[in-house]
């Protein structure tokens, strides 16, 4: 089983913790290789990380992250994000041509079973296979996407490199960033505009469970996004009682998350539990460096009615952003 991360220093307490939580729930594994694509990350992490794996007698391969720009062809706008985010879609170029499958798992996340039942998934003939995204139709016409395409989240994802270095779709990639001067979610529109349907296999949503649907109800999670292709409830409510990968995105109902002080995710004693066992346990959570009005547009989202915070958050993201984006994008 390849696994890969992809981290900044600046996130690399955050990685490891993710990566602990991975290599303890997936000792059934015959075989693990973990690289690690390598944003200047310190060697001191790097050392934390190192001996972090050979207490599981696995092994890590830092890869040091190529020139993304370069390698795109064209100057990226990557806003509050970081570059590193777009090396999921070079891994091709940027691993060994034997590596032939990957799974990427982000950085943000906790690993809560075995990954081997996505490992052995049959993904022949596509070159991506993972959970439907919650997001609203806009986001996929404003890419030339139909309304009913298949558009996962990039967050959590089995990659089968054999085919995209096959079918050449890194230069697809770079096309498409280079005509597209503003992305929203940066490297997820480019995967999802440049894989047909049928090159893309979803996935259960407990292999990429995000923080929306632990925070709402399943028909304001449906209003918040204004999403019309999505799991059912029974599905979404059978993957948090069985979660693998669980996606600790940013949520407008709570403002911070799980290395934040003040989390109130309802798995962050799971999460503080798995990091008190790394070799990070004795750094100190990050602070909560929210501004006041973002602190008080926190509190007041969880004092007013779900339905209409979600309905004005489904606004906002189905047609004030897009919007927006649209009109960055000219």
């Amino acid at each position: 089983m390849n696994i890969v991360y992809s981290s900044s220093d600046s996130y690399a307490q955050v990685m490891g913790v993710s990566l602990f939580s991975l290599l303890k729930n997936n000792t059934d594994s015959p075989e693990l290789n973990i690289f690690i694509i390598d944003n200047n990350i310190s060697d001191k992490n790097k050392d934390k990380v190192v001996s972090m794996c050979r207490s599981f007698d696995r092994g890590v391969t830092f890869i040091p992250i190529a020139d993304i720009e370069k390698l795109a062809g064209t100057s990226i706008d990557v806003g509050r994000w970081n570059i590193s985010t777009f090396a999921r879609l070079f891994y091709g170029s940027l691993l060994p041509e034997s590596v032939e499958k990957v799974i990427h798992v982000d950085c943000d996340t906790m690993v809560m079973s075995s990954l081997r039942p996505l490992w052995e998934t049959d993904i022949e003939g596509k070159a991506v296979a993972g959970a439907l995204e919650c997001i609203g139709d806009s986001y996929k016409t404003e890419i030339g996407m139909a309304k009913d395409d298949i558009y996962i989240n990039a967050g959590n994802v089995m990659l089968n490199l054999k085919y995209i270095r096959e079918r050449g779709l890194e230069e697809s990639f770079k096309k498409f960033i280079a005509s597209h001067s503003r992305l929203s979610f940066m490297d997820q529109p480019v995967l999802n505009a440049c894989t047909a349907n049928d090159e893309k296999l979803v996935v259960d949503l407990r292999y990429n469970l995000f923080a929306l649907v632990y925070y709402l109800k399943y028909k304001n999670v449906l209003k918040a996004k204004r999403v019309s292709h999505f799991y059912t409830d029974k599905e979404v409510a059978l993957a948090k009682r069985n979660p693998c990968i669980v996606h600790f995105t940013t949520c407008f109902m709570d403002g911070t998350r799980p290395w934040i002080e003040g989390n109130r995710h309802p798995l962050v004693s799971q999460y503080l539990e798995y990091r008190a066992q790394s070799p990070w346990a004795d750094e100190p959570l990050w602070k909560d460096e929210r501004g006041g009005i973002k602190r008080l547009g926190g509190k007041i989202f969880n004092t007013l009615p779900q339905g209409f915070v979600a309905a004005s958050i489904g606004t906002v993201h189905d047609v004030i952003v897009p919007l927006k984006n649209k009109t960055k994008g000219r």
